[in-house]
C-alpha cells in the first residue's frame, strides 16, 4: 500500500486546527491591559490586578518548562478568568516551541496536561498524535488519531490509521480503516486499497491457513467485480494484475474446498483459476487430487490432470508425476507402457485450453 506522509498530514491538520487564539495572537491581537483603579460606579471588573500580574508573570517566564507549569497553575487558580483566551494562546505557543525543539516527549506531556482542561481540544490531540508518531509509539498514535478522526473524519487520517494497524498486525482493524479510507472520494479508485485483502490472502496462504485465506479471497473477488481500471494503468498491466488476482483467489478457494473434502466444488473453483491461466500447474495438480479422491481414474480423468501438471514443469511436477505413475501402474499391470499416449493427450488438451484462453 502506498504510504502517506504522516508528517505533512499532521502539520496540515495542525495548521487547520489552529484557527484559534494563538494565530490571532501571532498576527498582533491586542494584549490585555492592567486594570485602572476602579470607580465606585463602575460594574465589577472583568479581571483583577492579581490575575493580570499572574498572567504577565506566567507569560514572561523564559524557561519553557517553568512557563508551562505557571500557565497550568494560572488555570487551576483562575478557571473562570476573562484572561483565559490569552492563556490558551500562550499554551498553544508552547506546543510549537516543544515541536521546534523536537522534544516530543515533553510536547506529548504538555498536550496531555492541557486535555485535562479541554478534553476535546483538537490542537492538543493532534500534537499528541504527532509526538507519538515521531517517538514510534504506534498504539498511542492510533489512540489519538482515532480522536482526530472522530472530529475531522478524512480519508487521509483513515489511511494513516490503516497503516498503523497494519504495522501492529491488527488485520481486522487494518481492513476496517481501509474501508473508511475508501469511503472518501479521494481514495475511492485506489486499486491497492480496494484489493488490500489480497495481502491477507498471501499471508494466510503462507501460514497454511487456507480457510481464512479463502475467506479473504472471496471478498477480493467481490471487490474486483466493482473495481474499475485506473486511468493511469495500461490495459496490459490491468489485465496482468486482474489475471493474477483471479488465478490466485480461485485456486485458494479450491484448495480450501479440497481440504474440506468438497472435491466437486473444489474442481469447479480450480477450473476457474485455469480459465484465466491454463498454465497454472498447481491448479491442474489439485484437480488431479480431487478427481482421484472421487475415484475418477478409469477414464484417465485424474491421470490426465496430473499429466498436465507434469508437462508444465513447475513446482508441482514431481508430485504430479509420482501420483500419475502410481495410478497408471495400478491400471496397467504395474507398468508404464503406453503412458506416452496419455502425455500426448494431455498436451493436446493444454494447447486447446491455451487457445480458448487467448480468444477470450
Amino acid at each position: 500500500m502506498n504510504r502517506i506522509n504522516k508528517k505533512r498530514l499532521l502539520c496540515a491538520l495542525l495548521t487547520g486546527a489552529l484557527a484559534l487564539p494563538a494565530v490571532a495572537w501571532a498576527q498582533g491581537q491586542a494584549r490585555p491591559k492592567p486594570k485602572a483603579p476602579a470607580k465606585v460606579e463602575e460594574p465589577q471588573e472583568e479581571y483583577t490586578e492579581e490575575e493580570y500580574d499572574a498572567y504577565e508573570k506566567a507569560k514572561g517566564e523564559t524557561d519553557i518548562d517553568k512557563r508551562q507549569t505557571a500557565l497550568i497553575a494560572y488555570l487551576e487558580k483562575y478557571p473562570q478568568s476573562k484572561l483565559k483566551p490569552y492563556i490558551v494562546s500562550e499554551y498553544q505557543i508552547l506546543f510549537f516551541e516543544y515541536q521546534k525543539k523536537k522534544d516530543f516527549e515533553k510536547l506529548a506531556a504538555a498536550a496531555e496536561r492541557w486535555l485535562k482542561f479541554a478534553p476535546n481540544d483538537l490542537t492538543a490531540i493532534a500534537f499528541i498524535a504527532d509526538a507519538a508518531e515521531k517517538l514510534g509509539q504506534e498504539r498511542k498514535f492510533i489512540e489519538y488519531a482515532q480522536k482526530i478522526y472522530a472530529q475531522k473524519p478524512t480519508g487521509d487520517m483513515a489511511l494513516m490509521l490503516a497503516q498503523s494497524c497494519r504495522k501492529l498486525g491488527e488485520e481486522a482493524k487494518y481492513l476496517e480503516w481501509v474501508e473508511k479510507t475508501l469511503s472518501d472520494p479521494k481514495y475511492a479508485d485506489r486499486l491497492d486499497l480496494r484489493l488490500a485483502r489480497m495481502e491477507l490472502v498471501d499471508k494466510c496462504t503462507k501460514e497454511k491457513n487456507f480457510a481464512k485465506a479463502a475467506e479473504h479471497a472471496q471478498l477480493v473477488l467481490k471487490a474486483l467485480e466493482t473495481t474499475k481500471k485506473p486511468d493511469t494503468t495500461s490495459e496490459g498491466d490491468w489485465r496482468k494484475t486482474t489475471t493474477g488476482i483471479k488465478r490466485a483467489c480461485h485456486y485458494i478457494i479450491g484448495v480450501n474446498l479440497y481440504d474440506k473434502d468438497k472435491f466437486s466444488e473444489a474442481i469447479q473453483s480450480l477450473e476457474r483459476s485455469l480459465a484465466v491461466d491454463p498454465k497454472f500447474d498447481w491448479a491442474h495438480y489439485y484437480i488431479g487430487l480431487s478427481l482421484w479422491r472421487l475415484k475418477k481414474v478409469e477414464n484417465n480423468e485424474a491421470p490426465l490432470a496430473f499429466a498436465k501438471a507434469v508437462l508444465l514443469k513447475g513446482e508441482a511436477a514431481p508430485q504430479a508425476k509420482e501420483h500419475l505413475e502410481k495410478i497408471y501402474k495400478a491400471l496397467h499391470n504395474d507398468n508404464l507402457t503406453g503412458i506416452e499416449k496419455l502425455y500426448s493427450t494431455a498436451e493436446k488438451e493444454l494447447n486447446s485450453q491455451r487457445s480458448a484462453q487467448k480468444s477470450n
